[in-house]
């Protein structure tokens, strides 16, 4: 029983740890935006939706600057 308490507690200094560096940003998209994921996803721009998200991400802020934010 100790074992498994000590296990979770070392869990969380890790999560703790990485978020101290890693910001979470909690977002659920709208119905048309899920659509758009799902059809990069279903592409293979990126295997995972986070890919996805920083790719949209990236290339509206191309289309709207014209320089991609760099």
């Amino acid at each position: 029983m100790s074992e498994i308490r000590a296990a979770k507690s070392n869990n969380r200094v890790r999560v703790r740890r990485y978020r101290a560096t890693h910001r979470r940003i909690d977002y659920v998209p709208s119905p048309d935006v899920q659509r758009i994921i799902e059809h990069h996803l279903t592409i293979g721009t990126d295997r995972w939706m986070a890919g996805v998200i920083d790719y949209l991400i990236r290339s509206g802020q191309q289309a709207i600057s014209g320089n991609g934010g760099r």
